[in-house]
């Protein structure tokens, strides 16, 4: 298993964003990077030269924020620091990156991308030498070392996140009799899930054909939360996954719903779950339908 040099919370600004507004502003980006590779030479020599330097990575990092990058999304400039940290020296395997920008949504403390790219991920080669790859395609302890860094992934292998962390709604929900008068603050969180390219990541890729984004996700989740009673915080995650992947095309997505007034002693209560756009398909409707049928039938 990889060693990790670390980047927690830096803390850079710069330009991202599509409207005109966003051009010609400077927005705070907090970013956590966490670079795979092996401190073994470093830890017996008390030599940096065998490990990253972690000072010359948030040059790197602090570099391309303050460029003329022409970046749009946060999600392409998250990719960029990937490979920003990641080439400092050829002995990084790995990089897992969590970009936070914490004025992109009003109501919520931040939207983010959370990305993991090995070398070969982001520059199509194990090495940066052609001959050298041949070279080590005999060696073992190699060989095994970039499959523990693949493997380090885990599910950030296959998918990439988009988080919007804490949007702050006001809704009825509860089934106390107060609860049915006064509105209640809920923290909600999601992380949708979308499916890496097959065709890998060399390159930036600062255009998709999504049909969503994450502030329409946000409007389409605070419109219906707002407007809904429901008594419990169950009915009104499905309800927010719903939404999300019906109304704006999510394909996969996280909600968490968090409720502060729930528990005097507590911070909040929640409840937390994943959704698919196979739980809401026809099919599915059709079976719970059938379900509920079913049980009505046997109650009767």
């Amino acid at each position: 298993m990889a060693d990790k040099i670390i980047l927690r919370d830096l803390q850079v600004r710069t330009i991202l964003g599509n409207d005109s507004w966003e051009r010609k502003k400077l927005q705070p980006v907090v970013i956590t990077a966490e670079i795979h590779t092996s401190i073994a030479m470093a830890g017996k020599e008390d030599k940096l030269t065998g490990s990253v330097h972690y000072g010359m990575a948030c040059k790197r990092v602090m570099k391309l924020a303050e460029s003329n990058h022409g970046i749009l999304s946060l999600e392409a400039f998250t990719e960029e620091v990937a490979r920003a940290c990641i080439d400092v020296t050829g002995s990084g395997l790995a990089v897992y990156v969590y970009a936070r920008n914490p004025r992109a949504l009003l109501h919520a403390e931040y939207a983010g991308v959370e990305i993991y790219r090995t070398r070969k991920d982001l520059f199509g080669s194990w090495t940066n030498d052609s001959t050298e790859e041949e070279n080590m395609q005999e060696a073992g302890s190699a060989i095994a070392a970039r499959a523990a860094a693949v493997d380090a992934g885990g599910v950030l292998k296959s998918e990439d996140n988009l988080v919007i962390k804490h949007l702050s709604l006001s809704t009825i929900i509860g089934i106390n009799l107060w609860e049915r008068h006064y509105k209640q603050v809920l923290n909600i969180s999601l992380t949708i899930h979308t499916a890496r390219s097959t065709e890998g990541t060399v390159g930036v890729h600062d255009k998709t054909s999504r049909p969503w984004t994450y502030r329409k996700v946000a409007d389409e989740v605070t419109e219906m939360v707002e407007k809904t009673s429901y008594r419990t915080v169950e009915a009104l995650a499905i309800a927010i996954a719903r939404t999300a992947i019906k109304q704006c095309k999510v394909p996969k997505l996280t909600v968490r719903v968090e409720k502060p007034s729930a528990v005097v002693f507590a911070a909040c209560s929640a409840v937390e779950i994943t959704r698919s756009i196979d739980d809401f398909s026809t099919s599915s409707a059709l079976t719970s339908g059938v379900a509920s049928l079913n049980l009505s039938a046997v109650a009767s």
